[in-house]
């Protein structure tokens, strides 16, 4: 293949990715995107090295999908609603129905449904990632694709709020003492009062 005809496709392949691309960049700069004709999502793991990890739903039929996630770190994908607070904590008393590979999932035709992510740059140590991101993302079936209405991710927080730019902080440690002696003062007075 001579340069020319390299140039042309490289051309053709950008052309072709920006045309499939769906995607959003939210407030604080970060992108979230969906390519392959709406059903592989890639989700930024971090802002500043743009290295993506992602999930497919792809197409079994007019409403049912098939989930997979990359083989790299993955990500773990629930099912939320809008203003659910995306974060460990709900990740892990499991307050959220999470997506999960082979199996297939029904999302009606038009109607948008949000799901949380929760992912890292280093594989999971017992189901957590080291420097965690959080997310959410609006999807919507249209007639068996999958396409990206809105979505928004959040890095070295707590955790966001599905629908939002919502983040959730981390409390400082100072603050964590601070609420734990005053538990540990109130249980006193009430039980000295008794």
């Amino acid at each position: 293949m001579n340069l020319k005809n390299l140039a042309v496709a490289i051309l053709t392949l950008g052309f072709s990715l920006q045309l499939y691309s769906q995607g959003v960049i939210v407030p604080n700069g970060v992108t979230y995107v969906g390519y392959s004709l709406g059903y592989t999502f890639a989700v930024l793991q971090n802002p500043t090295n743009g290295n993506p990890t992602g999930f497919f739903l792809d197409p079994q039929g007019a409403n049912a999908f098939s989930f997979s996630t990359y083989t790299d770190e993955g990500v773990r994908v629930f099912l939320v609603s809008a203003s659910d607070p995306v974060s460990l904590q709900g990740i892990q008393t499991l307050n959220y129905p999470e997506l999960t590979f082979p199996n297939n999932y029904v999302f009606n035709n038009g109607v948008p449904f949000y799901v949380g992510l929760y992912t890292g740059e280093q594989f999971p140590q017992n189901g957590i990632y080291p420097n965690p991101l959080f997310g959410w993302a609006r999807l919507v079936n249209n007639s068996g694709v999958i396409n990206l209405l809105d979505g928004a991710l959040e890095y070295g927080g707590g955790g966001i709020y599905a629908g939002t730019q919502t983040i959730i902080p981390v409390p400082e440690p100072s603050v964590l003492i601070l609420s734990a002696l005053g538990g540990v003062f109130l249980g006193w007075r009430c039980r000295r009062n008794s």
